[in-house]
């Protein structure tokens, strides 16, 4: 989620926002909607909503669906998704009162924050049931940028020896900070709702990187950033990588240790039937079944 500080870099990327993100497959959002109705979920806040890729179609599924973002451009392309309720804010200071929503929802933005907990934590106070987040959990892979022919360590370490300075979020990429917050955050809940086996191209891991579409690289001088992107391409040729990818749902049904929030809601008390309530007591990152009840 941005800060009001960062939400020019979103302004200047959301135009390229969509066309270089691995889009959500149908059956994805179909489970993700029936494992949140599953939790007692129907209204959903989702925090950094960006252009709507994801709130517009949980809408359509029947959930009642806010989004919440920083970034004026984002919140247009949002608007333009016929999101219907849409409030500029920051992940840090939500504008709503507590246990407003059913949740607050995270869609791969949690590695994108300097206080993931913090920002947990906000959205525990204004979800009656706690967070959601949507993650790559350990055992979706490949790690970023870590195997011998990814496109992105290529551009990376072509980068480096141009003396750019790289921040710590483009060393590790996502999906590896993503595991590492559930380790250091572990949520009550973890339910995957999508598994496949996936090939692809290297070569599509620099369309975020020609089209300067992630924030950390509108610092980088366009001539050093083609010029890596092209000695990438070169190298990587027609390569392809194969990879198990996994999709879960993260449920805290209370403030991470560390929070502002910490201690402020117990243990369990989503209410009946919901998580952590009689029908559903929640246990260290249980992991359930993609396609039914979780247990």
């Amino acid at each position: 989620m941005r800060t009001l500080r960062d939400a020019a870099d979103f302004d200047e990327i959301a135009t390229q926002y969509d066309a270089t993100r691995e889009p959500l497959e149908g059956s994805a959002l179909e489970t993700i909607a029936t494992t949140l109705r599953d939790w007692g979920v129907r209204s959903v806040l989702e925090v950094g909503v960006g252009t709507g890729r994801v709130a517009a179609p949980l809408a359509a599924l029947g959930l009642e669906v806010t989004g919440v973002d920083a970034s004026l451009g984002m919140l247009a392309r949002a608007r333009a998704k016929k999101v219907a309720r849409l409030v500029r804010g920051t992940a840090y200071r939500l504008p709503f009162g507590d246990r407003t929503f059913d949740v607050g929802f995270f869609v791969h933005v949690l590695h994108l924050l300097e206080d993931p907990a913090g920002a947990i934590g906000e959205a525990c106070r204004v979800g009656r049931l706690g967070a959601v987040a949507l993650v790559r959990p350990p055992g979706s892979g490949p790690a970023d940028g870590t195997e011998e022919w990814s496109a992105r360590r290529i551009v990376l370490e072509r980068l480096r020896q141009e003396g750019v300075t790289l921040p710590d979020r483009a060393r590790g990429g996502p999906q590896a900070r993503e595991r590492e917050l559930l380790g250091q955050f572990p949520p009550q809940r973890l339910a995957v709702v999508s598994e496949a086996d996936v090939t692809e191209p290297l070569a599509d891991q620099l369309a975020m990187f020609e089209r300067r579409a992630s924030r950390w690289t509108l610092r980088i001088p366009p001539e050093t950033l083609a010029k890596a992107v092209a000695e990438a391409r070169e190298l990587v040729g027609d390569r392809t990588h194969s990879y198990h990818r996994v999709r879960a749902l993260a449920l805290w049904e209370r403030p991470p240790r560390g929070s502002p929030s910490w201690g402020d809601r117990p243990h369990g008390t989503a209410g009946p039937g919901g998580p952590g309530g009689a029908n559903g007591p929640g246990v260290g990152a249980r992991v359930a079944g993609r396609a039914g009840p979780s247990p």
